[in-house]
């Protein structure tokens, strides 16, 4: 479709064209389309209110833009002179843009276009998802305090303008955890929240995906990749949006602290993101704050420990189901070394692991047990069936099933630590020391 707009040419010193693009069918912004400037070598993509803005040679005449988007393909020519933002009256077809209309988009160019479909692709309305949670650690070498359980999670979604918002709650079917160790990196509030959270897909603002951080990037295709979706690295040298178990991160000056790479993998016919991994590396050249007051202090068992940050990654993967794209398992994990402040000696290096697996989705649930719905994991005293556990078989993602239970049941039959775990008041507060 070729839509020619004519205007009246009284001046050829306006170099700047703005515009805005816009569904015809229902007045809303389009997000991210790829506009091309044909014969001038020209490439952007408007942001996430449909704008964009061109510099063009002083005195052009005449611009062609051809705009790409999720279902768009259009040229549209404007004559001189430009003098006001334009507002691009597109036509949106049913189906997803092919490979033919995309083939010129860069890197970056589909996976903003696989962010702005994300309210076309994604589960949008609330839904159970009855699911199994793990956390471990490893402590100095030796893994402790294992915890899984199997909540229900209820997303939550609400849908805003160009993205998918939710609150997720939980209901627990059943827990169990081993012996309990403290340290400064553990709390019993064992909390699967702390883990989705960071789904890309649902909570948007605060990941890699957010596109507002883009110019930070650097995109490319990874050409040996499955050819029916992109495969898609990046890299973000200024920063990285893992807090390594930090509840107060961003009020802890630790800018710079840590970079990440990252890989995208997009379905070629939906644009959905299918897989999304990171992996966060403290910068080597990076000085903590001393002076006046150092910003990686943290006080554990009466006293102080300065932490620095090794690692971490992120995995989320998602499967389609009835036409919907839903969080079909997600993982976690990050480093931090803690040292001694008087004789800088290394007391702890504690690897934190989390894991989560989607096992079925429901849309509804029953009166009495929605009543069951908090916004954190109750961990408090628990029953402990070794005849349901038997029937629950995840793989740890991380490290082999056999070396943990190695290092936990040096403590005594895992059974055991099982059921004396559960009968432990899990939010009675340690009396301070005098």
């Amino acid at each position: 479709m070729i839509v020619i707009v004519f205007l009246a040419t009284t001046s050829f010193a306006q170099t700047i064209f703005k515009g805005v693009v816009i569904n015809k069918s229902d007045s809303s912004v389009i997000p991210y389309a790829a506009i091309n400037v044909k014969g001038l070598d020209k490439n952007m993509v408007a942001n996430d209110n449909g704008e964009f803005t061109l510099t063009l040679p002083k005195g052009q005449q005449q611009i062609t833009l051809s705009i790409t988007a999720i279902g768009i393909r259009t040229t549209v020519v404007y004559k001189a002179p430009f003098n006001k933002a334009e507002k691009i009256y597109v036509d949106v077809a049913a189906n997803a843009l092919n490979e033919f209309a995309i083939k010129a988009l860069s890197a970056e160019e589909v996976v903003k276009m696989a962010v702005a479909a994300i309210p076309a692709n994604y589960a949008d309305s609330s839904y159970f998802d009855h699911s199994f949670y793990r956390r471990y650690q490893k402590v100095n070498g030796h893994f402790v305090n294992l915890c899984e359980a199997t909540p229900v999670v209820m997303f939550r979604l609400a849908r805003g303008t160009h993205k998918i918002a939710s609150e997720e709650a939980f209901a627990v079917n059943e827990l169990r955890r081993s012996t309990f160790h403290p340290n400064i990196m553990n709390a019993r509030e064992d909390n699967p929240e702390d883990l989705l959270e960071l789904n890309p897909v649902y909570h948007l603002q605060e990941s890699s995906l957010n596109p507002e951080k883009f110019l930070s990037y650097r995109f490319r295709f990874d050409t040996t990749g499955n050819p029916k979706d992109y495969v898609i690295r990046y890299v973000c040298n200024d920063f990285s949006t893992d807090h390594h178990g930090l509840a107060d991160y961003e009020f802890m000056h630790l800018e710079g602290e840590e970079w990440e790479t990252g890989e995208l993998m997009v379905d070629r016919e939906t644009f959905a993101i299918k897989k999304i991994t990171r992996r966060s590396l403290r910068h080597k050249d990076y000085g903590y704050i001393v002076v006046p007051i150092p910003n990686n202090v943290i006080e554990y068992d009466y006293h102080k420990y300065f932490f620095e940050f090794v690692d971490g990654d992120l995995e989320a993967e998602y499967a389609q189901c009835a036409g919907k794209w839903y969080l079909k398992k997600m993982f976690r994990q990050y480093t931090n070394e803690f040292y001694t402040p008087v004789f800088n000696e290394r007391a702890f290096v504690i690897t934190d692991n989390f894991e989560w697996y989607s096992d079925s989705i429901s849309r509804y649930t029953t009166s009495d047990f929605i009543l069951k719905f908090y916004s954190i994991m109750a961990t408090a005293i628990h029953s402990y069936r070794q005849t349901y556990w038997e029937q629950i078989d995840f793989p740890f993602h991380y490290y082999q099933k056999e070396d943990i239970y190695r290092d936990l049941e040096k403590e005594g039959p895992a059974e055991t630590q099982y059921y004396n775990e559960s009968k432990v008041d899990e939010y009675t507060k340690k009396k301070p020391k005098k």
